[in-house]
């Protein structure tokens, strides 16, 4: 059986973000680039290091927010880099299994007024390369 999706956390600077209404997936890619040898023909492969691609984000918009998603806005418009992390709702008591990565950028912001009356934002993230995994606990 899959990992449920509710009680997934997003955290942007270890604040977590409120109101999660969607997020992308988890996509990790590895460039692979074949060079042909002059000399005597052989393929040489180049492999190229882990990157992540980036992630879309659906958040209540609150802008007295003091937690996370007013943590993604802050970081957007300093065009700082930030902590980011997801934590899946496996846990087995203390955490779920999580993916940190350190010097994700945010590379889109926009407040989406909403037909039921509630704002919500959109956030892209630009995680960066390799997550550091942690397992469930």
């Amino acid at each position: 059986m899959g990992i449920q999706t509710e009680g997934i956390k997003v955290k942007a600077n270890t604040k977590v973000v409120g109101c999660l209404y969607s997020i992308g997936a988890i996509s990790m890619t590895r460039d692979k680039t074949e060079k042909k040898c002059l000399t005597d023909g052989t393929i040489i492969n180049i492999i190229d290091t882990i990157k992540t691609g980036d992630l879309d984000i659906g958040v209540s918009y609150d802008p007295t927010d003091t937690e996370g998603a007013q943590e993604l806005e802050t970081v957007f418009n300093s065009g700082a880099e930030f902590t980011f992390e997801i934590e899946l709702s496996d846990t087995a008591g203390t955490n779920g299994t999580t993916f940190t990565w350190d010097g994700a950028v945010v590379t889109k912001f926009e407040v989406n007024p909403d037909d039921d009356g509630e704002a919500g934002a959109s956030f892209t993230v630009a995680p960066g390369g390799k997550p550091t995994v942690t397992a469930a606990a």
